[in-house]
């Protein structure tokens, strides 16, 4: 005796063989875009407190793991306020922006999805004037 459900919708008398195959195409497409997207790529800009880009402004990586915050490594800002990481491989890192005279930017945390995930930051890293909160 065949279901309501498979006379109405001939499909669903396949759904044992749809079901793993539509799972295999999406781990394949997640896969596929994962491989595409892992060269380990941090990008954003650094503002100052008018909101105005900051050149030469140093930003430090940090990795984060269970108990402590290893640094990572460093670099400037280009003219244009804009900086590039090409190395990270972490999981959750977190980055903060200095230039002297100016202040620093609190700490921003970044959590890809997977490990080497290429991030462009959404929000700049805004330096705060020295002496403020």
């Amino acid at each position: 005796m065949r279901s309501r459900l498979s006379s109405v919708i001939p499909i669903a008398r396949h759904r044992f063989v749809l079901v793993p195959v539509l799972i295999a195409i999406v781990m394949l497409a997640w896969n596929l875009y994962v491989a595409a997207h892992n060269d380990g790529i941090v990008r954003g800009e650094v503002v100052g407190p008018d909101g105005r880009p900051v050149a030469g402004a140093t930003v430090r990586m940090m990795e984060q793991n269970f108990t402590t915050n290893a640094d990572r490594g460093q670099t400037m800002t280009h003219d244009d306020g804009s900086f590039e990481f090409t190395d990270n491989r972490s999981h959750y890192i977190q980055l903060r922006a200095e230039k002297p005279g100016l202040g620093r930017s609190p700490l921003v945390e970044v959590r890809p999805y997977f490990r080497a995930q290429n991030v462009t930051l959404k929000e700049p890293l805004r330096i705060q004037a020295e002496g403020s909160g």
